[in-house]
């Protein structure tokens, strides 16, 4: 029975898209290089930094990150902005009972999420940097051990949703069942090849997959 369900932060209950793009899309302008769609961003979503700046400019220079970056805060404010089901399905999984989390490679999801007014379905919220002081990134399991010893939860009943490889590889070190939505670029087909417990195309297909669970 699924006591805990964990979610993944950008692509998972908030669309970051707009907000990367622009901020790529700021970058470009300054350097005088072409400006790049939303479905070209979607296709390096989740890639390694210098992977996404290749395929978006051409090529990797750090200096283009730190730039990217001088506007990824306000961007981010401005732009980002939850999924349209994730309020209602987060606070369906809230009646049915489960404790909720959010462990994230973004330093401070809470801020994100207080902004939006998510953060009230969450029981904890776990990036590198809150609120156990700095953790390995995902696909290290630390944080989603530190957030199972805080909850007392064992890793059998919890779940943990993402939408790249990189959450189903983490699920599956920390001992957690992966559940992978296609918000990002990966499919049902490559979630199973990874080895996710289940796939999804929307948020507002959890709480069923929750009382099939507990019916089971």
């Amino acid at each position: 029975m699924i006591k805990l369900m964990i979610f993944d932060h950008d692509m998972t209950i908030v669309d970051s898209s707009y907000a990367i793009m622009e901020g790529f899309n700021y970058v470009a302008r300054h350097e005088g290089l072409p400006e790049v769609s939303h479905e070209l961003t979607m296709q390096y979503i989740a890639t390694p930094i210098p992977t996404f700046c290749e395929g978006l400019l051409g090529e990797y220079r750090p200096e283009w990150i730190k730039l990217y970056r001088s506007q990824s805060e306000r961007l981010e404010r401005e732009l980002i902005r939850p999924f349209p089901d994730t309020a209602q399905t987060l606070a369906t999984l809230k009646e049915l009972g489960l404790k909720l989390a959010v462990v994230s490679n973004r330093e401070h999801p809470s801020l994100v999420l207080e902004r939006e007014d998510l953060a009230k379905y969450f029981d904890v919220m776990v990036g590198a940097e809150e609120p156990y002081g700095h953790l390995p990134y995902k696909p290290n399991p630390a944080m989603l051990h530190e957030l199972l010893a805080h909850t007392g939860i064992p890793a059998e009943q919890a779940v943990y949703v993402g939408d790249a490889d990189l959450d189903i590889v983490t699920a599956k070190a920390a001992g957690v069942r992966g559940i992978g939505i296609t918000k990002g670029n990966f499919s049902h087909r490559e979630f199973e090849l990874l080895g996710a417990w289940k796939s999804i195309g929307q948020l507002s297909e959890l709480p069923k997959i929750v009382q099939e669970d507990a019916a089971s």
